[in-house]
């Protein structure tokens, strides 16, 4: 069976990388362009990771993943923050908001794909 990871990233080069690098590793992927969108993905998809960008139109990350741990259907998924905010009060707020870990940009495909794997397993 195919793992599936959702992509929230409003950002079309981010998402380029991170959709070639995963489906190099033979996992599929759906895209959401925003907060809003990727609450609604999570339900519709129910993908086996979601990596959530933080600051989007919309609705930033922080809220998405409240409304997603909210949700007794989405509750479970493993979230991952993506963002170009490299301080530990940027990685304090995204674990409080209920995900799961946090990378920086721009994103280093060798650090990226072990880190999905951990969560995939």
């Amino acid at each position: 069976m195919t793992q599936k990871i959702l992509i929230v990233e409003d950002n079309a080069n981010n998402r380029y990388l991170m959709e070639f690098i995963l489906h190099g590793a033979g996992i599929s992927t759906c895209i959401a362009e925003n907060g809003k969108q990727a609450v609604e993905m999570s339900r519709t998809e129910l993908p086996d990771l979601i990596l959530m960008d933080i600051q989007m139109p919309e609705m930033d990350g922080f809220e998405a993943t409240r409304l997603i741990r909210a949700d007794h259907a989405t509750k479970h998924i493993p979230i991952i923050g993506v963002s170009s905010f490299a301080s530990a009060e940027s990685r304090k707020t995204a674990l409080a908001s209920g995900m799961m870990d946090y990378i920086t940009k721009p994103i280093l495909p060798s650090d990226f794909l072990p880190l999905i794997r951990t969560y995939l397993a």
